[in-house]
């Protein structure tokens, strides 16, 4: 017998609402509690997966595994109601204080999980002032003590991602490959890596799309040697025949982010390929690609899917990069929820975060040659039950060009 299954056809908010309170279920959380003020200048980055509207005064956002709940002034409540997220939407005139104590006394949840963190950046929205003045309200009533991080249950919002934010990120690095197509076409020697980056952001422009970072540096561009490698402005360093060309580049598309790194050698006269160093540092990256997205599986640690090919590219010579593996991608280019890096200091906890099933993440080892310049790749994969599933193409040869 054939089982059918629909679609689920509730808004992509509401469908990720229904995911939270599910996930508050595993964190043994019993409610969450956002809260913002004037979220035009300081939005909470969580709120956002639900709801397209700023709020002026302080607002809260009660969710429980059966119940979401809304307290905001009373000018903010209109368009909030016409949602028809929340199961109710309450106001206040004067003062939040005592209807938020009301909200929590009849609710009386055990546990109650805020925007605080201080591993993951994106889990840390709620403002120092505003925590303060909640634990005012609460001062006297059991519930401040009852205030508990959140990061466990956005570690898991942001990490897993539902099939149709998985769609809008693959519509999104396929638009990204699109336009890294049409510019590599127009490179040309003498052009500088800082016309190759105005050609990337003409390509966003047109199309409409924000880049998936600053555009300071979104593309990030290297050109040969020379060129700092990191999160910098492209430089003036000219094309030029016998050299290494490296972009890394994402755009924001229906709000959700693409983030991929392309590598090209410029042939020199009379050539057609490469010279050995570069592309045996290009297939080391190939094989460490593929090696991380083998390992990517659900119940392993970021780190370990890290030293894997930390201790691979170690073993063929070359020396360790200097960053992460890879981060999670979806509404942010750096997504929450753990990171497939070492355990260093400056990853805290995230490097501890085990691999889920539906998990966008990026893949970016690094290689620098000191004759030629960055040798990297970066693809964009979905975790499925037996391991990486490519979003990106993954050039597995390395692009040489003939230029003029």
């Amino acid at each position: 017998m054939r089982v059918s299954v629909e679609a689920d056809t509730r808004s992509l908010g509401a469908q990720k609402l229904a995911q939270a309170q599910e996930f508050l279920r595993d964190c043994s959380l019993d409610a969450w509690l956002i809260a913002v003020r004037e979220s035009q200048e300081r939005p909470d980055p969580n709120l956002r997966f639900f709801l397209d509207q700023e709020f002026t005064w302080n607002s809260y956002f009660l969710i429980t595994p059966s119940r979401a709940v809304a307290l905001v002034a009373t000018f903010d409540a209109p368009d909030l109601g016409q949602t028809g997220l929340f199961d109710e939407v309450r106001t206040y005139k004067e003062g939040s204080r005592l209807a938020l104590v009301e909200l929590l006394r009849q609710l009386d949840p055990a546990s109650i999980g805020i925007n605080v963190s201080q591993d993951d950046a994106l889990a840390d929205g709620l403002t120092a002032g505003l925590r303060d003045h909640i634990l005012e309200s609460l001062k006297g009533t059991p519930y401040a003590a009852r205030l508990e991080s959140a990061e466990r249950l956005l570690a898991l919002l942001r990490g897993v991602k539902l099939p149709g934010e998985r769609a809008l990120i693959a519509s999104a690095v396929t638009e990204t490959e699109q336009m890294f197509d049409q510019v590599s076409r127009e490179f040309r020697v003498g052009m500088t890596a800082r016309e190759i980056a105005a050609l990337f952001h003409r390509e966003a422009d047109r199309a409409g799309r924000p880049t998936a970072w600053s555009r300071r540096h979104c593309p990030t561009v290297t050109v040969g040697a020379k060129s700092p490698v990191g999160h910098v402005r492209p430089g003036n360093e000219p094309v030029h025949r016998d050299c290494v060309i490296h972009v890394d580049f994402g755009i924001v598309r229906d709000s959700y982010c693409s983030d991929l790194q392309r590598l090209w050698y410029a042939a020199a006269d009379g050539e057609r390929v490469a010279p050995d160093a570069v592309r045996s540092a290009y297939a080391a990256i190939v094989e460490s690609i593929d090696l991380a997205a083998k390992a990517l599986l659900p119940g392993v640690a970021g780190w370990e899917v890290d030293q894997k090919v930390r201790d691979h590219l170690k073993s063929l010579g070359y020396p360790e990069y200097a960053h992460a593996l890879g981060h999670h991608l979806g509404r942010a280019v750096h997504d929450g929820g753990g990171v497939l890096g070492p355990r260093w200091e400056r990853y805290g906890n995230a490097p501890y975060e085990t691999v889920r099933e539906g998990s966008v993440y990026t893949l970016e080892p690094s290689i620098h040659l000191p004759a030629h310049g960055l040798v990297s790749l970066e693809e964009d994969v979905v975790v499925g039950p037996q391991g990486a599933e490519f979003l990106s193409r993954f050039p597995r040869e390395l692009p040489i060009l003939t230029l003029r």
